[in-house]
């Protein structure tokens, strides 16, 4: 059963697919934890606003 991505975590798949970087990387460069990561991507938490804008910046 497939789930659709929200937009968030649809940005950061494509971001991560487009410039090859592992969730590790990409964790470092946002100041998350991998497992923040993997929540936000997984749909498992919703990011808070303050997330959101650190994603958007990071990923440009």
């Amino acid at each position: 059963m497939s789930r659709n991505l929200n937009n968030i975590a649809r940005e950061i798949v494509t971001y991560q697919k487009e410039h090859d970087i592992p969730d590790t990387m990409l964790a470092f460069n946002l100041h998350f934890s991998v497992e923040e990561l993997h929540d936000i991507k997984s749909m498992h938490r919703a990011p808070s606003q303050d997330e959101v804008d650190i994603i958007k910046k990071t990923l440009g």
